[in-house]
C-alpha cells in the first residue's frame, strides 16, 4: 500500500525530473537559437563577404521579433497552453535554422533570422521560466537556477562545435547540424519537462481570467519598480547581447589568435554554471536584491578588464569569468526580482511586458556594436557597453532603496 509519503516523494521525483528535462533541452536550444549567431558570425564573414553591419542585422531582426511577441507567449502561458507554446517554438526554430544553411541572400539571411525570432519568444528563457514560475510558485527559484545551471553550457557547446563543424563540413553544413540538434534533441526534452508540468498544472491551477490579469498588469505599471525593472535589466542585456555577439572579433583586436580567443569565449558558459552553483550555496543568506545589485557591479568591472585585455590573456579571462558569472545570474534573479517585488498575479503577462525592451535591447546590441566599430574602433564599443551595465546598476540601487523601504514600511 502506498504511504503519503511516498506519493509525495513521487510527485517530488516528477517535478525534478520535469526540471532537470527543462534544462536539458534549454541547453541544446539556446545554443541552435542563438549563440549559433554569434559561433558562425566570422565564418559568415568569410564565406558569404558581407559586412558586420549586414550580417548582425540576422540576429537584430529575430531578438526583436522576439520582443514584440514576448507579451503574446505572456497571455498563451497565463491561459495554460505554455507546454504546446515551448515546444513548437522548438520545431519551429529547428526548420528555420534547416532553411538558413541554403541562404545566398541577405534579404532571405535577415527574414530567416526574423521567422527564428518567433521560435525565440516561444521557446528560451522568458516563456520557460514565466512557465515554470506559473506552473511552480514559491518553488519555481529553485528550479530556474537549475535550469540555468544546465542551460549555461550553451555557448560551450555553441562555440566550440560552431568552429568545428564550420571548419569540416562549412558553415551551411554546421547551420544544419545545430538545426538536427535543436529538433531531434532539444525539442523532445522540452515536450517531455512541459508535459510533466503541465499536468501538475492542469491539476491545481486554473488559467487567470483576463479580466483580473489585465488589472494585475495595470497595477504592476503604476509602480516606480516595474519601469527600474523595465530600464535596468535592458541595460545589461546591451551590454552582454554587444559583447557577446562580438567577442571573438574583439578578442582577435585586443591581440589573441584565434584558438585562444575560442578558448576564451568558451569559458564564459562554465562561469555561468559556476556562478549559479554558487548562488545555489548562498541563496539562503544572501536577497534576490542584494544578488542582483553585486552582479550588476561584476559586469561593469568584466567592461573594464575587456578594455584592457590587450596587455595581458589572463585579463581577457577575467572578463569572461566575471562576465559569465554575473551575467548568468541575472537570467535567474530577473523573474525572482519581478515576482518579488511586482507579485505573481499575472505573471507570464508582466514578465512578458517586462521582457520587450530588454529582448528589443538585445536586438538592437550587435548592430550598436558593429556600428560603436565603425566609429571609433572595439575600445569604443566595449566603452559604450561598460557605460550601459553602469546605468543599469544605478537603476537597481535605486529599486533596492524603494524594495527595502517598502519592507520595512510593511
Amino acid at each position: 500500500m502506498t504511504s503519503p509519503n511516498d506519493y509525495g516523494e513521487a510527485v517530488h521525483g516528477r517535478i525534478r525530473l520535469a526540471v532537470w528535462l527543462l534544462a536539458a533541452g534549454q541547453a541544446i536550444v539556446w545554443a541552435g537559437l542563438f549563440y549559433s549567431f554569434a559561433a558562425l558570425l566570422l565564418s559568415w564573414e568569410e564565406g558569404l563577404g558581407w559586412a558586420k553591419t549586414d550580417l548582425t542585422l540576422g540576429l537584430t531582426a529575430a531578438v526583436l521579433v522576439s520582443a514584440i511577441l514576448s507579451p503574446v507567449a505572456g497571455r498563451i502561458i497565463d491561459a495554460g497552453n505554455g507546454r504546446l507554446l515551448l515546444t513548437s517554438g522548438c520545431f519551429g526554430g529547428a526548420a528555420m535554422l534547416a532553411l538558413l544553411s541554403t541562404v545566398d541572400s541577405q534579404a532571405s539571411f535577415i527574414g530567416l533570422w526574423a521567422l527564428i525570432g518567433v521560435a525565440q519568444a516561444a521557446s528560451l528563457y522568458e516563456p520557460c521560466f514565466a512557465f515554470v514560475t506559473r506552473t511552480m510558485g514559491h518553488s519555481a527559484r529553485g528550479a530556474i537556477t537549475r535550469i540555468s545551471l544546465c542551460a549555461g553550457f550553451a555557448s560551450t557547446i555553441a562555440f566550440p562545435s560552431g568552429a568545428w563543424l564550420a571548419d569540416v563540413l562549412g558553415w551551411r553544413g554546421a547551420v544544419l547540424i545545430f538545426a538536427l540538434a535543436v529538433a531531434t534533441v532539444g525539442a523532445p526534452l522540452m515536450f517531455a519537462g512541459a508535459t510533466i508540468l503541465h499536468r501538475g498544472d492542469r491539476a491545481e491551477h486554473k488559467p487567470e481570467h483576463k479580466a483580473s490579469n489585465r488589472d494585475a498588469v495595470r497595477a504592476a505599471m503604476a509602480r516606480p519598480a516595474f519601469w527600474l525593472l523595465a530600464f535596468a535589466f535592458p541595460m545589461i542585456g546591451l551590454n552582454h547581447g554587444l559583447l557577446l555577439n562580438h567577442i571573438l572579433p574583439i578578442l582577435a583586436d585586443r591581440g589573441l589568435e584565434q584558438t585562444l580567443a575560442v578558448t576564451v569565449a568558451s569559458v564564459i558558459g562554465p562561469m555561468q554554471v559556476a556562478g549559479r552553483l554558487a548562488m545555489m550555496r548562498v541563496e539562503h543568506r544572501i536577497s534576490a536584491m542584494t544578488m542582483t545589485v553585486v552582479c550588476f557591479a561584476g559586469i561593469t568591472i568584466a567592461s573594464l578588464l575587456l578594455l584592457n585585455a590587450g596587455a595581458s590573456p589572463v585579463l581577457a579571462f577575467g572578463f569572461a569569468a566575471l562576465q559569465g558569472a554575473a551575467y548568468g545570474l541575472t537570467n535567474i534573479l530577473k523573474p525572482v526580482v519581478t515576482a518579488e517585488t511586482l507579485g505573481r498575479a499575472g505573471f507570464g503577462s508582466i514578465s512578458g511586458l517586462l521582457a520587450v525592451p530588454y529582448l528589443a535591447s538585445f536586438a538592437i546590441a550587435p548592430f550598436a556594436g558593429a556600428w560603436l566599430w565603425q566609429i571609433g574602433g572595439y575600445n569604443l564599443a566595449i566603452t559604450g557597453a561598460g557605460a550601459m551595465a553602469f546605468l543599469g546598476l544605478l537603476a537597481v540601487l535605486l529599486l533596492s532603496a524603494i524594495y527595502r523601504r517598502s519592507a520595512y514600511a510593511t
